[in-house]
């Protein structure tokens, strides 16, 4: 996708779900609008890692009883969240988890064809981005 695509993607989901205001705090603010410049530049893989840092806060924030819980528990017990969506989350998760936690340090497949990687990154940076939005607009005001 070009950078024009992707802005269009961006306004094109936000359009769609957002249908009144919300409200989440100055730190997801800050993340979402990292993350939006990521995502709009190509950087796919660093749209997915602060996509889900900004879904993290956000819903820590939302049920501060969840503050110390990791991530796939606080997916797991978020009421507000279908299953789709709590199966989503957790693929993104593992997808982030194969990126900063390297379990296999020796692995040279992305130098042999880098374009299966560069693929499925920016099928999972679309997918981040559907559902930090789905989020940070799920509880909207009129």
């Amino acid at each position: 996708m070009r950078k024009e695509e992707r802005e269009r993607y961006w306004m094109e989901l936000e359009e769609a779900m957002l249908v009144g205001g919300v409200a989440y705090s100055e730190w997801c603010n800050f993340i979402a609008k990292d993350t939006y410049t990521a995502f709009v530049h190509g950087a796919d893989l660093s749209t997915v890692v602060m996509s889900l840092a900004c879904v993290e806060t956000y819903l820590k924030t939302e049920t501060p009883d969840m503050q110390n819980q990791p991530l796939h528990s606080v997916i797991d017990n978020e009421s507000m969240l279908c299953d789709d969506e709590k199966e989503a989350l957790h693929s993104l998760r593992r997808y982030r988890n194969k990126w900063v936690h390297l379990y296999n340090l020796d692995d040279d497949e992305i130098l042999k064809n880098e374009e299966p990687f560069i693929s499925e990154a920016e099928r999972m940076a679309c997918l981040a981005v559907k559902m930090l939005l789905t989020i940070l607009f799920s509880n909207q005001f009129v």
